[in-house]
């Protein structure tokens, strides 16, 4: 009996520490709480060698929710600013597998990581798509994930707190207006928007959960449906439970065995930053949007987390999350192509 109630009480555990984190920091005022508080609260148990699991499909339940919620700002107006910018985020993307590059160059040298380990761990795409694919070429999958764990945590904690600590804002610039709440089709809605998140991670499609949910409820939204807006208790659950999934990733193991490799991705990262900063002053102004919406559409940061960033600080999501699908789509489909280049191979 117990052996088989150990999962439950260390989910239990898990989704508790979650929410006593994002009680802990809305207290103190800090940006973003029920992401930022159970993120640092799931991943200091786990850090002080006390190993607690959220339940299976967390990350997901939470990726629909938020995906949902950001579809559902695409109005037929901000889908034509959005269209815009598609020239710049096509310019991020590229620079986003430029600095993935330049990442793997500091992962060699500083930890002494092979090509490939450092190559897929440096660049800014999907930890399991890029575990993934890395294995294919003998990549390292602890030491390629700690990277990729570090890259995503550190950009996390720095830019919201950084852009808030600024007083940053942008979303008056695309108009956004809030959907009513309809508790009736509520349900129709996110049972949607469920079902097209797994359509596609069926189809072996990257970040499924969050763009499956997005897609469609930005099509309603363009087109004019309107079923129903997102409430606030379910954004918030939402952003907890990826907050926690992402504090499940820190490992006490990996990170006391590789300090090397930890002090590489936290010096490329914050190479990256420094770089994704620049590029966004330049496309501000050359284009007009705001700085601080273009940081957190440029920075290298997991999709998820820099649309909960922009939701909640009001830095016109709907443009910082198009600029990250792209850049997601755009180190899909070349960077396999690409090593494969690098290593004198046929991109095939």
């Amino acid at each position: 009996m117990v052996p088989a109630l150990r999962p439950l009480a260390l989910n239990s555990a898990a989704l508790g520490a979650a929410a006593l984190g994002g009680f802990v920091f809305q207290a103190l005022g800090t940006p973003i709480p029920w992401l930022l508080g159970p993120l640092a609260f799931v991943a200091g148990i786990n850090l002080a060698g006390f190993r607690i699991a959220c339940p299976n499909g967390t990350r997901q339940l939470g990726q629909i929710v938020i995906g949902t919620a950001i579809g559902l700002r695409f109005t037929p107006e901000v889908a034509s600013v959005v269209a815009g910018q598609l020239h710049w985020m096509a310019l991020a993307a590229i620079a986003a597998v430029l600095l993935g590059g330049v990442g793997a160059l500091i992962q060699m040298r500083v930890a002494r990581l092979d090509a490939a380990t450092a190559y897929f761990g440096s660049v800014p795409g999907g930890m399991a798509e890029m575990i993934v694919i890395g294995d294919r070429f003998r990549a390292e999958p602890v030491a390629t994930a700690l990277s990729q764990t570090v890259r995503v945590g550190i950009v996390v904690v720095t830019v919201p707190v950084g852009l808030a600590w600024l007083g940053a804002t942008g979303e008056s610039f695309l108009g956004l207006r809030q959907i009513p709440v309809d508790w009736s089709l509520l349900p129709l809605l996110i049972g949607g928007c469920a079902g097209a998140s797994f359509l596609l991670a069926r189809l072996g499609v990257t970040n499924a959960w969050m763009l499956g949910a997005c897609f469609l409820a930005a099509g309603l939204t363009v087109g004019e449906v309107e079923l129903s807006g997102m409430p606030d208790v379910l954004l918030v659950l939402g952003q907890l439970l990826v907050g926690a999934a992402l504090g499940e990733r820190f490992d006490r193991e990996p990170m006391r065995r590789a300090p090397r490799v930890i002090v590489g991705a936290a010096l490329s990262t914050a190479i990256l930053l420094a770089a994704s900063v620049a590029l966004a002053w330049a496309i501000g102004a050359a284009s007009g949007v705001p700085l601080a919406t273009l940081v957190a559409a440029t920075c290298p940061g997991g999709l998820a987390e820099m649309s909960i960033t922009a939701e909640i600080l009001g830095l016109g999501v709907p443009l910082v999350t198009a600029y990250h699908i792209a850049r997601i789509v755009l180190i899909t489909l070349v960077t396999l192509p690409l090593f494969r280049m690098i290593q004198g191979r046929p991109p095939g």
